[in-house]
């Protein structure tokens, strides 16, 4: 089928030339989206069509094949890198959107405040690895002062600020270590690193109420380009200078990866003019830390309606009039015959979409950092403040360091609301992650499903183990037979952490990682 030549090529660029699944490598992430772009408008496959495009260009073509013939690493680099220069001049005759979707990019972020990982992480479809509070201990001068406090009259008092919460955070290491392992002791037949380990996650769990959305931090962030170039405008249209900068550096560097792609990003005044014209400084204080506050109508008819489409060959109409006269016996055989056979690692299937559930939160910024990272669910926050008050968590009581934690964070609150009269934006910043956050929550079934299976585990952080548990609550009392297959955990254990440590000590000892 390939002559020798063609087939070194190819399998410089290809897994396999013979089988008709195979993986691309090598590949330039924007000649890859436009090689899947091709396949809309070519009878040829991806393999051929892209020979066929570096034949375009005889001269490239010839030196990559002396290239790969040769074997020589740095003759290879160079003419592989003169094939993309080629091939990028086809990528936007495509259609910018459509060629963006299929190039994916790795990125990192370092250094960054936790508050401009929030940004980031706020765009949905993509990937991210965030250094972990839960196993990382952040030094003294780990964290970020914004260009809008420098030079100002809150200057000195919020680098005050910071050194009181980090030095705080810092101080209560041992003392609540102590009490957990005293409390929580190893026991026969316990592994000592894993229960070590166990140990230290639940104090981080604990004292890292105290650090502030400045902390700095770090990210992995994979996505594709349409994703990146709607963060790029959206961060470079942000009122935080932090986030413009760092939009503009993503606008750099991304160039470099992604050159036709990320060609027409840029700041977009409707984001800009929005915020401005919308954003309010009314205040509610408090709140229900769990609320549904929007539900759909016929429920049980909607998703019972929908498993009778998928399986049939009747009209949605159809479907729906069978569904709401069906007796609740009736809808619960259908459903049982739809989600029972589930095992432990499955997940329902999409007829539990058709529902939509909103919930209203009030949780610490801590735990709000983990529930927003659900993808599948709609979330809409509020700017951080210090207005709706700290939680203490139990370890911290326990531990008889509740004085100093709470001076530190009233010290907090008390520079926040300073800093609050002249600039709501910077001063969330000093919000450290004990604080109290509001947002609402959108979902359909199938999301909650998943979203209080993980978040009810013992081994996740308290808060946010209690606000799925509370959303379970809310939502077995209300639609008891859509509930019925969702799983909630109920099982507390001391040291949330212990047996996914320990089962990572069995493996390490059996040799399989």
């Amino acid at each position: 089928m390939y002559n020798e030549e063609e087939t070194r090529i190819l399998s410089y660029f290809f897994t396999n030339l013979d089988k008709p699944v195979f993986a691309a490598k090598n590949f330039h992430p924007e000649v890859w989206a436009l090689m899947q772009a091709r396949y809309s408008r070519s009878k040829d496959g991806l393999r051929e069509s892209f020979l066929q495009l570096l034949k375009e260009d005889p001269a490239n073509y010839d030196s990559l094949k002396n290239a790969l013939a040769s074997n020589n690493q740095a003759s290879m680099d160079n003419a592989v890198s003169k094939a993309i220069q080629f091939m990028e001049k086809w990528v936007l005759g495509y259609g910018h959107s459509s060629v963006a979707e299929g190039a994916v990019v790795g990125i990192g972020l370092e250094g960054i405040s936790s508050l401009a990982s929030d940004v980031v992480e706020n765009n949905r479809l993509a990937s991210y690895i965030e250094k972990s509070t839960r196993y990382v201990s952040f030094g003294n001068d780990s964290f970020f002062i914004p260009k809008e406090i420098i030079g100002t009259k809150h200057e000195a008092r919020v680098k005050a600020c910071f050194e009181d919460l980090f030095k705080t955070y810092m101080d209560l290491h041992a003392p609540v270590l102590e009490y957990i392992q005293k409390e929580s002791p190893l026991k026969e037949g316990m592994n000592d690193s894993a229960w070590k380990r166990a140990s230290a996650a639940r104090r981080f769990d604990a004292i890292r109420y105290l650090l502030p959305a400045a902390t700095k931090t770090s990210l992995g962030w994979t996505l594709n380009a349409r994703q990146l170039a709607h963060a790029i405008n959206k961060l470079l249209s942000h009122p935080l200078e932090e986030m413009r900068e760092l939009g503009l550096l993503l606008q750099q560097e991304g160039k470099k990866a992604l050159p036709s792609l990320l060609k027409y990003t840029g700041e977009k005044n409707y984001f800009i003019e929005t915020e401005k014209q919308l954003r309010s400084k009314q205040l509610t204080k408090n709140g229900e830390k769990v609320k549904l506050v929007d539900y759909p109508e016929k429920i049980e008819e909607k998703i019972i309606s929908a498993i009778i489409f998928k399986y049939s060959n009747q009209d949605y109409q159809t479907c729906f009039n069978q569904a709401s006269k069906m007796t609740s016996s009736e809808r619960e055989e259908l459903l049982d015959s739809f989600l029972g056979r589930q095992e432990e690692f499955d997940y329902p299937m999409r007829e539990l979409e058709y529902s939509d559930f909103t919930f209203e939160g009030l949780m610490d910024y801590g735990g709000f950092r983990d529930v927003q990272r659900h993808r599948m669910a709609t979330i809409s926050q509020q700017l951080l403040t210090c207005f709706h008050g700290f939680d203490t968590p139990p370890d911290i009581i326990a531990a008889g360091v509740e004085k100093q934690y709470a001076q530190a964070m009233n010290h907090a609150k008390e520079v926040f609301q300073e800093v609050y009269e002249d600039n709501p934006y910077a001063a969330q910043y000093l919000v450290p992650r004990g604080f109290k956050h509001r947002f609402l929550f959108k979902a359909n079934l199938r999301t909650l499903y998943h979203f209080i299976k993980l978040r009810s585990q013992p081994q996740g952080h308290y808060s946010y183990v209690e606000f799925a548990k509370k959303m379970h609550s809310i939502m077995i009392d209300q639609f008891p037979l859509a509930m019925k297959y969702c799983v909630c955990a109920k099982d507390l254990e001391e040291l949330g952490r212990l047996k996914a440590e320990q089962r990572l000590e069995d493996k390490i000892k059996k040799g399989t990682i």
